[in-house]
């Protein structure tokens, strides 16, 4: 017999809970929303949309609200708490996702939100998939204390918990001031929204009021500042759409945890390729430079390069790209920009993106071409020095596999920070023109023999004489005879002889990699 249950108690719940969910899928509603399509930006439903593979995403929270019993939240509701969170796929793969939702009370921090976010990270790092923070927030709310309820510290220590666990990456797509900008700045890889997003301490307000300066949001926190010139942002993005894509690209070179391997794609390119390109890439006018990131873009699977920090140090390349369809991690000199010495800013940027590799089993591809650490007062005020030796420590426990060509030249401490002799790689080449030296060979001349050049009647003839003398001793078939070097190679012969190596190496793989407990990638 058929029960009629439409007047059922469930079925009338079910009713209710519909109800309640439409609400909070309304967000901030339609005014609120019309005004953040206004601005260019998507709202954070839309944003999760184009993030998760389409009907993937599984909320948690959806019918969270506000805990504050203070007079001015008497009778207001906050759909969500103005967060959205939960977890889907990314290109086939599981992740999680935290979207600040601008349009319910400009994305600001209650006790309720912040209880969403510290779950999430939880869940995140205990069952090891990515988390993607969607971030438009303005920081603590006004309207709510909640330090009555959050535990800030906590909070930020269990973001830097998760780092080398599982990747983690931060997209600015607004104004962010307070709790959004500092989670950003702990993230592993951080992409800013150009014309909106903003990463400040306080907003300009707070600037106003603290310091009586008038200040915009791009000037005191825009993409120029933090992915140009202070690098604490890496890549900047034309628009939402844009750098959420980017944001898929990038966790398509990361395995979901450190628990995993890199994944690899089928190869669509000769692995025995020879690019008659680098034949001529390095001018016969050794004084002229060449663009470092044609070679990269010869030698690696065609298109496959994705950079990383592209604004900030470009004395100094770093991204990921794929050989023979394994994932790498490139790091190169860049020999059009201070001659692809190492500043402080350089050596930053290298450190990082080494201990992001490490983290995550992403074998480094180092092409060196460096003069050396950058010298001379200003550096010495930036502490070149002591970024540089970072880069040592940091290369000290990368135990993934390493590989190392030396197109031009490779002096001093700089060869050394670039992965040189005997830092444990499976291959060291050079190309025939390459030049090594504890200093490159005129600045050499000078600095030894400055009392024989002050007293010859012709120092200049003297100087030309001491560096051809030097230069027999500091080519590369030299350093080949003395085994400082494994080979020197045709230019043309890079990308098979890198690919060999990599998949000797490669063969030392066990079946579950575990997660170097070091520490994660520091900011």
């Amino acid at each position: 017999m058929k029960i009629d249950n439409t007047n059922s108690e469930m079925v009338q719940e079910i009713e209710y809970l519909n109800k309640k969910r439409q609400k909070a899928l309304q967000m901030g509603g339609a005014d609120k929303i019309a005004r953040q399509h206004k601005l260019g930006k998507l709202t954070a439903r839309e944003r999760i949309a184009l993030l998760m593979d389409c009907g993937t995403f599984r909320e948690y929270g959806l019918l969270a609200n506000h805990q504050s019993h203070r007079p001015e939240m008497a009778d207001r509701d906050a759909p969500a708490d103005g967060v959205i969170t939960g977890f889907g796929l990314i290109n086939g793969r599981r992740a999680g996702v935290i979207a600040e939702d601008f349009t319910v009370m400009g994305g600001s921090v209650g006790v309720t939100n912040g209880m969403k976010k510290m779950r999430m990270t939880s869940i995140a790092t205990q069952e090891r998939v990515p988390l993607v923070w969607l971030l438009d927030g303005a920081g603590a709310r006004a309207e709510e204390f909640i330090a009555e309820g959050l535990p800030m510290v906590t909070h930020l220590i269990n973001i830097a918990r998760m780092s080398g666990i599982a990747p983690s990456v931060g997209v600015v797509m607004g104004p962010c001031a307070g709790d959004s900008s500092l989670v950003a700045s702990l993230l592993e890889f951080i992409i800013m929204c150009k014309g909106e997003g903003m990463l400040a301490a306080g907003g300009p307000p707070v600037v106003l009021r603290a310091t009586g300066e008038v200040v915009t949001k791009e000037d005191l926190g825009g993409w120029k500042i933090h992915c140009v010139e202070s690098g604490v942002a890496d890549n900047p993005a034309d628009d939402d759409a844009a750098s959420i894509e980017m944001a898929r690209l990038y966790l398509s070179y990361l395995p979901c945890s450190a628990y995993e391997y890199p994944p690899d794609v089928e190869p669509d390119d000769d692995p025995d390729r020879m690019d008659e390109l680098l034949l001529d890439i390095i001018p016969d006018n050794m004084a002229i430079a060449y663009d470092m990131k044609e070679v990269i873009n010869a030698i690696v699977d065609r298109g496959s390069f994705f950079e990383i920090k592209p604004e900030f140090a470009k004395m100094m390349i770093t991204g990921f790209a794929r050989m023979n369809g394994h994932v790498v991690g490139i790091i190169a000199n860049q020999p059009k920009v201070y001659a692809g010495a190492i500043t402080a800013k350089a050596a930053a940027k290298e450190r990082h993106f080494i201990d992001l590799c490490t983290a995550y089993h992403v074998p480094l591809i180092f092409l060196v071409d460096v003069p050396g650490v950058m010298t001379g007062p200003e550096s010495e005020k930036e502490a070149a020095l002591r970024y540089g030796l970072a880069v040592a420590y940091s290369l000290a426990f990368a135990e993934v596999p390493k590989i190392t060509v030396v197109t031009h030249k490779a002096f001093g401490f700089g060869g050394s920070a670039m992965c040189g002799y005997g830092a444990g790689q499976t291959l060291t080449l050079a190309w025939p023109r390459a030049d090594f030296g504890s200093i490159p060979g005129g600045g050499g001349v000078l600095a030894a023999h400055k009392a024989e050049l002050e007293a010859s009647d012709n120092p200049e003839e003297l100087a030309k004489q001491l560096e051809e003398a030097y230069r027999k001793y500091s080519g590369p078939y030299h350093a080949a005879a003395t085994f400082n070097i494994d080979d020197v190679i045709d230019p043309r012969e890079t990308r098979p002889r890198i690919i060999n190596a990599l998949e000797l190496a490669m063969g030392r793989r066990t079946a579950h990699p575990q997660p170097i407990m070091r520490w994660g990638i520091m900011p």
